[in-house]
Formats: C-alpha cells, structure tokens, sequence
C-alpha cells in the first residue's frame, strides 16, 4: 500500500489514506508490543539468572502483549491483503467474475469476523471473574484485544464488500516486480 498513488475522487481518497492511517498505527503498535515483549523476557532471564530475583508475572504480561500484537498485526494484514490465499482460478476469471468474487469473498470474510469478534465479546463477558495468577488481571482484556482484531477486521470486509476490489490496494509486490523485471530483460 506504500507503493500505491492515492485516488483522486473524494470518498475513495479518504478511504486511500484511512486505510493507510489504519496500517500504519497497527504497524508501529505491533512493532512496539513486540519490542516490549522482547525486553520484558530478557529482563525476566537477566533478573532471574544474574540476580536470582523471581519475576513470575512477567509470563502473563508477555501473553497479553503478544495476543495484542497479533490482533494489530492482522488488522493491518488484512488492510493489505497480506493473509495467505489460496487463489486456484481467479486468474481465469472475467473483469466481472473477479468483481463477484471479491465481494462475495469479503461478505464471507465479514460473517466470520463478526461471529468471531461477537465470540471473543462473550469469552470477554464469561471470563470476567477469571483472574491471571500473579497480577489478578482479568482474562477479559486478553479476549479484549481478540475482539478488537476481529471487528476491525469486520469493519473494513464491511467496506470491502460494498465498495468492491480497487486498483490502489492491489499495487504489485516487490516479488512480483522483481519477476516482470526478469522477464522483460529476459525477453528479447
């Protein structure tokens, strides 16, 4: 999407840089999740092995971290159409297949997010008087952070089934650029 030119027309531009607002943030919230992560564990080893201070609450800080970290990171995957696909036909289809096609894909999408998001809600809501060992945090806020993936994940399959596919998500990858660039030079 950082290769992509914005649209010119009103609601799509504001959806261009929406979207890229929305993965940005996801991208450096995910970034620094995962560098507290990485420092709240080797702060445990080094406190625990240099100085032989127990830090046992540190196990479930990193969790709750980590399950944020993955909703943000998938949040802005899906912005970018980053989640594996298994795509067996859809080269082969008409400009107004791949049309249907995407939009019924995203409509899919958007029933599985919702009746997930919807999961995690009542997971959130049961597990309310549930409480982590150590910090006696309550297992609704690790359910919090797989409801807020989900339903932005919704939210923006909402979007993608109304508006259809776009010409300014789908910017080639770097794999892909770096193969027609053999190919050109291949061909004579």
């Amino acid at each position: 999407m950082e290769d992509a030119v914005a649209p010119n027309n009103g609601p799509d531009r504001i959806a261009f840089y929406t979207l890229r607002g929305v993965t940005r943030l996801c991208d450096g919230i995910g970034v620094a999740l995962m560098a507290a992560i990485l420092l709240l564990i080797a702060a445990a080893v080094i406190a625990r092995d240099l100085l032989g201070l127990g830090m046992p609450w540190t196990e479930e800080v990193a969790s709750m971290l980590a399950i944020y970290a993955i909703g943000f990171g998938s949040l802005s995957a899906w912005v970018r159409s980053e989640h594996l696909v298994v795509d067996l036909f859809s080269h082969k289809l008409s400009g107004l297949g791949k049309n249907i096609q995407y939009r019924l894909t995203a409509m899919i999408s958007c029933v599985f997010f919702a009746l997930a998001a919807w999961g995690a809600w009542i997971m959130s809501e049961m597990s309310a008087n549930n409480t982590t060992v150590s910090l006696s945090i309550s297992f609704s806020y690790l359910y919090y952070g797989v409801f807020f993936s989900f339903a932005g994940m919704a939210l923006i399959a909402v979007w993608q089934t109304l508006r259809g596919p776009v010409l300014w998500l789908e910017a080639p990858r770097e794999e892909e650029r770096e193969v027609e660039r053999k190919e050109g030079i291949a061909k004579p």
